[in-house]
């Protein structure tokens, strides 16, 4: 029987020690956020937001090992439903609230993990991180990316390192090929106009007829009581005043100067 060297065993010992140590990291270092749901429309989201995260490695990975970050502080992971390990190209959910995240999402049934955090709706760093608290993924998002309240979520594919944007929420699967439309805003009610029409200022001319009969008192009267008094309509009243007058003053003279010629013999 050949021996073996104590050189040789020692080598190969330190090897297989190296490659128990890597493997766990290696298969940790292949946990993928690939999108979060910070921001429910409906009224308030405490309690229904979530993540996901997707295992791009060819390894298992137990979730339950693993630190959810937000902001700095860890949180621990709870298997829910589907046990506590991510098979390789699979997608799991880990919810702030399970039981409130079925009920928004009755036809999920994929893996689902439970966690206590709180997503931010203007943006923080959220991230997964191992038990030595090494960092294996993280992403710091921003309401400006949109998904802000519209229902919809941010969403990255496994394989893609860029920037998150918004789809149609699809809780463990791929993502959505598009976005939830936004609503139309509501028109306002078209205000009536209060355009005043115009009104002529001036007033219709009294009918003023002249008779020889007439007083002067008269035309005061209907010049004081005419329904305007604009210059031209008391020029008016004024003139008539002065033609009775004069008409009054004729007929007087007539009359007097007819009485002077009878004579009685």
């Amino acid at each position: 029987m050949e021996a073996i060297c104590p050189v040789m065993r020692h080598k190969s010992l330190l090897l297989f020690a190296g490659a128990m140590l890597t493997v766990p990291f290696f298969a940790h270092a292949q946990v993928a956020i690939t999108e979060i749901m910070y921001d429910l429309p409906g009224g308030s989201d405490s309690g229904r937001e979530w993540v996901e995260v997707y295992n791009a490695g060819v390894a298992p990975i137990d979730l339950t090992k693993l630190r959810l970050n937000e902001n700095g502080t860890n949180h621990k992971i709870t298997a829910v439903a589907g046990g506590n390990t991510l098979s390789p190209a699979s997608y799991a959910v880990i919810a702030d609230d399970p039981a409130n995240f079925r009920v928004d999402w009755s036809q999920f049934s994929g893996q689902l993990f439970d966690s206590a955090f709180s997503l931010s709706n203007d943006g923080e760093m959220i991230g997964i991180r191992d038990a030595s608290s090494t960092e294996i993924a993280s992403v710091s998002y921003s309401s400006g990316w949109g998904a802000g309240g519209d229902g919809n979520s941010l969403n990255r594919s496994p394989n893609d390192a860029g920037a998150f944007i918004a789809r149609k929420p699809s809780p463990g699967a791929a993502m959505a090929d598009s976005a939830i439309a936004p609503k139309p805003k509501a028109q306002p009610a078209p205000v009536a106009s209060k355009t005043k029409a115009a009104t002529k200022s001036g007033a219709k001319l009294p009918v003023v007829e002249t008779d020889t009969a007439t007083e002067p008192a008269d035309f005061l009267q209907i010049a004081a009581t005419t329904e305007s008094s604009s210059p031209y309509q008391w020029w008016l009243a004024a003139g008539a005043l002065a033609l009775a007058t004069a008409a009054a003053i004729f007929v007087a003279r007539k009359y007097a100067k007819d009485e002077w010629d009878i004579v009685e013999e």
